[in-house]
């Protein structure tokens, strides 16, 4: 009896693009990390921002805490916006 391996990953159906970064990584950096307000994903935030510390040491980091899983305000919009070069978005649930 024969055994048969199955490769689970499918045929790429589109062409892989390539994502560049569109902030300058090596100059001082203000970037914000915005949480919702569930609990692991303030948690997992905790965790990135201890690993982006260490990759991005001139970068300043900026934690944002949304009150719901609702998008952010204007009002918080346009303050990451003014304080900060780029922003990653942390969901939990």
């Amino acid at each position: 009896m024969s055994v048969t391996f199955l490769d689970p990953e499918a045929d790429q159906s589109i062409e892989v693009s390539s994502y560049e970064l569109f902030a300058d990584t090596g100059a001082p950096l203000n970037l914000a990390l915005i949480a919702n307000s569930f609990p692991d994903g303030t948690r997992f935030m905790d965790k990135l921002a201890d690993v982006l510390g260490e990759l991005l040491p001139q970068a300043t980091l900026h934690r944002y805490q949304k009150p719901n899983a609702l998008p952010i305000t204007d009002e918080q919009f346009t303050t990451i916006r003014e304080d900060c070069d780029a922003a990653i978005s942390v969901w939990g649930h």
